[in-house]
Formats: C-alpha cells, structure tokens, sequence
C-alpha cells in the first residue's frame, strides 16, 4: 500500500507541477495578450509566393485588433483577393489563421495557416482550398 500511496503522491506532485508550469506561460496572461496584439497591429508590404510558383505577388495588408476578443486580430486584403478581413488568434509571437470558409457566387474557399511575428515583420504560411485545389503560400511581410 504505501509503494502505491508513494508513486500516487510523486504522480500528483508531476502534474500540479506541470499544470502550474503552464499557467504562468507569459501569452496566458490578458496584459500579455494584449501586447502581443499590439506588436502586431500596423501595415505591411507583402512578398507572397504560390509553392511551386517562382514570382512572389507584391501587395500590402494591415493588421487590427478585433473587436470580437482580446487575442483576436483581423487581417485585411488578405492575399491581395479578400475583400473582408480573416481572423487570427494571436499566442505569444505565434498567430494561426482558423479554417474560416468564404462563399462567392461560383466557388467557396477555405482559408487557413499559421504565422510568427517579430518587431520587423512576418513571416506566414496560409492555404486556399476550393475543394478542387489546394493553393499553399508562403509570405514574409515587413513593416511599412
């Protein structure tokens, strides 16, 4: 019984420890959260290149806080084709665009990736799925 009691009591000390390891993560922490927002927030000019593609398309975005929550960021004239903004939660310098679907009159899209952030810039990975095709991207943006 005590062998059990002991591993028991070494198990639960692992896991309150790792559990407290976690929740002191500097991004959980509102004030955090919404600096990184802020770090974000601005204009870029963008250099983004189709894989398998050899010429970057050149266009600028902006980047704003979302009024919808506090890690929430929108992204307009994403991929220089998107007339409303995508929605991208921001966790410390990491940001990930969620599938979001967007209906037109002929064809639905699915936009979704991944990026980081640093004081200069961008860099981001996003995919366009038409159901047909699947158009990855790869983009570094740098600050206006």
């Amino acid at each position: 019984m005590k062998k059990f009691s002991f591993y028991f009591t070494r198990v639960m000390l692992l896991a309150v420890l790792a559990l407290i390891t976690l929740s002191a993560r500097e991004d959980n922490l509102p004030e955090d959260v919404a600096a990184h927002v802020e770090k974000i927030v601005g204009a870029y000019r963008v250099a983004d290149q189709k894989l398998n593609n050899t010429q970057a398309s050149r266009y600028s975005i902006s980047i704003a806080k979302s009024t919808a929550g506090t890690a929430l960021i929108e992204l307009h004239n994403f991929g220089n084709i998107m007339y409303v903004p995508i929605t991208a939660i921001v966790r410390g310098d990491h940001f990930y665009i969620q599938p979001q679907t967007f209906k037109g009159k002929t064809i639905s899209i699915v936009i979704s990736g991944t990026g980081s952030f640093s004081d200069t810039g961008l860099h981001f990975t996003y995919t366009v799925n038409t159901g047909h095709t699947q158009l990855i991207h790869q983009c570094e943006a740098t600050r206006k």
